[in-house]
């Protein structure tokens, strides 16, 4: 049997079989790694053109998958879970995978399916293969290659390509099935109908490839579950060939030694510098910290921890200024309805002058006339203080704080939210506290309100009647980036109040953000419903209407009271 490295001997254990029912064939083994280097070559940088010789995690994977046998002569493993960082080599992993149970297994008929989300990740596998026949002499007198399917010469035998997005996805009899980035499936659909297929067939082999997802709820974290538990040993079943490779939550992910143990393709096909530079970029750029993790720790993100790190939230609860204070600052509203049995939030954000510390910039990605994007420099010569409200319909409460289990009595009790009577949420309780900060604070009428008109024109247009100045702010890059961006800042530089606002905190842990190509960002709900960030994006719909006010002016003459001078005289 292939020696094996120390380092991979307790999960190697795993697979013995000391009562006899399975036998390690090591002829059979050395036949699937000898396949790789024999007829693949590799067609992508440096690399091109050489033999495909495996790395060593592939080298006792495929010597594993293959190998291990019944009694019978047919395969132990019918299922093959590996979970691995981007660039390992996964994916041509997969492609020489899927031609060899093609044309290679002794299986008339073999229907083998590159599957994955949609067709252009199914294609990824898929058209490596594709290069590696027309690239090996050997594959090229074995299959005949269309776009979608190669097909094996004078026989019935294919590799073809099939995705969650196919209009019908029945009748399908797989000899081998390889889903690539598993963790991208959207629903059980695919792999249930491909996976009942297979009962059809003597020995077939599904390899389940991936990188961690950002969805617990999700199939691909079921199976990593059952992985898992499989490789612990919680679970006994010995027709499943599991390997991780990931980083623990009590690991430091910082330390570049961690990202290296668990990059077996460390210094062959990912490169220490390019790994290093977005390591660094993670460490100082909160919204990328999360891809890190994911893509090259592999651990599944949360998204309570997608964007803004508590512990710099934490470090901006300072106590907020006096109502005296907040009521000489410049303001605005942003009033975030959502739905009507939902978490509503209406706060209002005050921004006041920097005192002693120096001014810092920030670039951003905004929109130019024409709706491109575009970078620019803002200065953040202030602060800002955040002063929440929350609302949620009284007879819905109690049931969700212990469904959701949310604290939201406990919040309500002590005065962070506010119950409105009835099962849905009563906008006049909202109209009725906006309109209330006027005699508060009467510089929120010189401000604007901002609001989405998807749940919050009814309130707009009575706010409006009453003397307010209303701006819809819709929920997109365009409205939103700038203000996220600039919030994002503030945060880390220690330039918001907000107070320690329990509620208001929990929001921030929820929040996460999307990014598009041009690096404009915008907050996104959580999958699950149980958790809310309401109160972060209405503070961000405030924030949007702020930066759009001029830029308050000295008042030379109050100036010159408050500093016991005497006034000059008109003249």
């Amino acid at each position: 049997m292939l020696e094996i490295p120390a380092v991979w001997s307790r999960q190697v254990a795993r697979w013995e079989s000391p009562d006899g029912r399975y036998a390690f064939d090591a002829d059979a083994a050395d036949w699937a790694e000898g396949f790789f280097p024999a007829m693949l070559v590799h067609h992508i940088g440096e690399f091109n053109g050489q033999p495909f010789e495996l790395l060593d995690y592939q080298r006792i994977l495929i010597r594993a998958a293959f190998g291990w046998q019944r009694r019978d002569g047919l395969r132990r493993f019918r299922k093959v879970f590996l979970a691995i960082p981007k660039g390992n080599g996964k994916s041509p992993l997969c492609s020489g995978v899927g031609l060899l149970l093609a044309a290679f297994d002794n299986e008339a008929g073999a229907e083998v399916y590159a599957a994955a989300a949609d067709k252009q990740q199914a294609r990824i596998v898929f058209d490596t293969a594709r290069i590696m026949v027309e690239k090996s002499e050997k594959l090229g007198q074995a299959f005949e290659p269309f776009r979608d399917s190669l097909k094996v010469r004078g026989g019935t035998e294919y590799f073809q390509v099939v995705s969650a997005d196919a209009p019908t996805k029945h009748g399908f009899r797989p000899h081998g099935i390889v889903f690539d980035e598993f963790h991208a499936q959207p629903t059980r659909e695919l792999y249930d109908t491909l996976d009942r297929g297979t009962v059809k067939r003597r020995q077939p082999m599904t390899w389940l490839v991936t990188t961690a997802g950002d969805d617990d709820e999700s199939i691909c974290f079921e199976e990593w579950d059952y992985a898992r538990r499989v490789m612990s040993g919680s679970i006994e079943d010995e027709t499943y060939l599991a390997m991780i490779f990931e980083a623990g939550s009590e690991e430091d992910w910082t330390d570049i030694e961690v990202v290296k143990r668990v990059n077996p393709g460390w210094g062959v096909t990912l490169k220490a510098d390019a790994i290093e530079t977005s390591l660094l970029a993670a460490q100082n750029e909160p919204r990328k910290r999360n891809s890190f993790l994911q893509l090259h720790l592999n651990r599944w993100v949360n998204q309570a921890t997608a964007w803004i790190p508590v512990e710099w939230w934490d470090a901006c609860k300072a106590p907020l200024p006096s109502e005296a204070e907040l009521a000489a600052l410049p303001c605005a509203v942003g009033i975030d309805m959502a739905q009507k049995i939902d978490l509503a939030a209406a706060p209002i954000v005050f921004r006041l002058p920097l005192e002693d510390a120096p001014a810092e910039t920030v670039e951003v990605v905004t929109e130019d006339e024409a709706g491109e994007p575009v970078k620019r420099t803002l200065s953040l010569n202030y602060r800002i203080a955040i002063l929440p409200a929350f609302w949620l319909p009284e007879d819905t409460l109690r049931e969700r704080a212990a469904v959701d289990r949310v604290p939201y009595d406990i919040w309500r009790d002590e005065g962070l939210l506010r119950a409105t009577s009835g099962a849905v949420l009563d906008s006049d309780a909202i109209v009725s506290h906006v309109l209330g900060l006027a005699k508060r604070f009467p510089l929120v009428k010189q401000g604007d309100v901002a609001y989405d008109p998807a749940f919050a024109t009814e309130i707009a247009v009575r706010l409006q009647a009453a003397g307010y100045k209303t701006v819809e702010v819709l929920q997109n890059y365009k409205h939103l980036s700038e203000a996220c961006q600039v919030f994002e800042a503030l945060v880390k530089a220690r330039r918001v109040i907000h107070g320690g606002h329990r509620l208001l905190r929990w929001n921030v842990e929820n929040v996460a953000i999307k990014q598009d190509d041009a690096g404009r960002i915008r907050p996104v709900k959580p999958r699950k419903q149980a958790k809310r960030i309401d109160g972060v994006v209405a503070t961000i719909m405030a924030l949007s209407r702020l930066m759009a006010l001029p830029e308050p002016h000295e008042d030379q003459y109050a100036a010159r009271i408050a500093r016991g001078e005497e006034p000059i005289p008109c003249v």
